[in-house]
């Protein structure tokens, strides 16, 4: 069962099998060539609690092994790098929806493989950006997860703090300014959870995000994103 609500729903795009990079035929995905597939890099080695891309296969960072995040595990699709970056700005900030398919559709092998008990959850955005923006790329992008794969699609999770946004704030400040911004609309009946987002990079907004989720009554909560940045 799908549940949409309370959120700004836009026009589910048509599979026209055309890659939206070249405009070529597609093949493997409806939205994306075999050869634009290419483009798409991963980190050999990554700390299965973060993502954050190691050096070696130790499974956790040093930062997550003094301080554990609240999310249990990470997962993404692709490094935050050219010409992806410009994939994730033009969803974010370009009104192009179209990209939402493409990244749900490379998403969806993670979806697949986990327990049919876990629901999708997107980042929210406070109401003032919403109406600013028009739409929240990750509601866009965790829709198209739940269509696509049948999931339940639940939108309990709000941000009741109209915060800065992350990328402008040097790291250091990211943490204080998403410190209680998010809030349950509703009592938490979903114990399983995989929190969806565009992007990633210190891992604080969706950190936040599973503390509220987990004190809320979540066992387990997981982090499934298109695209990790590397923090330098």
């Amino acid at each position: 069962m799908i549940i949409l609500k309370n959120s700004i729903l836009t026009p589910r795009p048509l599979i026209l099998n055309q890659c939206l990079i070249c405009h070529n035929k597609s093949s493997q995905y409806p939205s994306l060539c075999s050869g634009c597939i290419t483009l798409l890099s991963h980190a050999e080695f990554n700390c299965e609690k973060c993502g954050v891309k190691l050096q070696t296969n130790q499974q956790t960072c040093g930062a997550c092994l003094i301080k554990p995040p609240h999310f249990n595990h990470t997962s993404y699709i692709c490094e935050y790098q050219p010409p992806i970056d410009k994939w994730v700005m033009a969803l974010k900030f370009g009104q192009k929806i179209l990209f939402s398919k493409l990244m749900a559709e490379l998403m969806l092998p993670f979806i697949n493989k986990e327990l049919s008990h876990f629901v999708l959850m997107p980042v929210p955005l406070h109401k003032a950006r919403l109406r600013k923006r028009g739409y929240n790329q990750a509601y866009e992008i965790a829709k198209e997860l739940a269509l696509l794969s049948g999931r339940e699609l639940v939108t309990s999770l709000l941000r009741h703090k109209n915060t800065e946004m992350q990328a402008q704030l040097k790291f250091k400040q990211r943490a204080k300014n998403v410190k209680n911004a998010f809030t349950i609309k509703q009592g938490l009946s979903h114990q399983h959870i995989i929190l969806i987002d565009d992007v990633m990079t210190s891992g604080n907004t969706l950190n936040e995000c599973a503390k509220v989720l987990k004190k809320a009554g979540a066992q387990e909560v997981k982090v499934l994103v298109f695209a990790r940045k590397s923090i330098l």
